[in-house]
């Protein structure tokens, strides 16, 4: 590469660091000449890249001012029961005529009313697993990518439908959302300039109570998390 022509700063970056390190260092030892239309900026000519500098600085304020005001928009819109998961969960189907609203998918929240049930009655996570399996019912992975829908339709193995783990009967029976709550923020970012989410304390988490049909009723629900607690089981059976 023997030169980078860019519309203006902001267009190579808006982490006043990582730009700094390009533009100030990492070109100019490799000998490559850098043009920032916009800004009127070449690296052929030093008086031009002066406020090369501030422009970075100011680049990354826009984008941390922007960041500000979005995570605010959101916030709002979740406190008023809106789902912020772009996806539904299992059990559950996005209602056509309203994007945000989730309606009962009827064939996956028959397996959701089942696990409940086994769970108050002293089955374990690994036993129920095994009956789900044994009973031929697809996993939800699986389920959600043969309807083309969710995170992992491209990815889920598709050679074993019907093996479901203790991982993912936990997290049924952990849902409130089959109340027919909504549940925001479980992940938060520290900074906006973090790739990963990290996953947070439930007494932090934004419940938005009756914002859909319930699959099932809060009394089986509560019931089902007194016993996962306190019922002590083995998954040998």
């Amino acid at each position: 590469v023997s030169a980078v022509l860019a519309k203006d700063m902001s267009r190579i970056g808006r982490d006043y660091l990582q730009t700094g390190y390009y533009t100030e260092v990492f070109f100019r030892q490799h000998g490559i000449r850098f043009i920032a239309i916009g800004n009127g900026i070449d690296s052929n000519d030093q008086n031009s890249s002066e406020y090369a500098p501030i422009l970075n600085v100011m680049n990354e304020f826009y984008l941390r001012d922007f960041s500000r005001k979005q995570k605010a928009a959101y916030q709002a819109r979740s406190r008023t029961g809106i789902p912020t998961t772009n996806h539904e969960i299992y059990g559950y189907k996005k209602d056509p005529e309203q994007k945000h609203h989730w309606l009962i998918d009827e064939e996956a929240a028959a397996v959701v009313r089942r696990i409940f049930p086994l769970s108050v009655n002293g089955k374990g996570p690994g036993q129920i697993a095994n009956i789900l399996r044994d009973d031929h019912i697809e996993r939800p992975s699986v389920y959600f990518a043969k309807k083309g829908i969710g995170i992992r339709r491209n990815t889920t193995d598709m050679d074993r439908p019907y093996d479901w783990s203790s991982t993912s009967v936990i997290q049924t029976i952990a849902r409130p959302e089959y109340m027919g709550h909504s549940v925001n923020f479980r992940y938060r970012k520290e900074s906006y300039k973090d790739k990963m989410a990290v996953m947070q304390a439930p007494e932090n988490w934004v419940i938005v109570e009756n914002t859909h049909e319930a699959i099932i009723d809060p009394d089986s629900w509560h019931l089902a998390q007194q016993t996962r607690k306190t019922v002590h089981r083995t998954d040998k059976t």
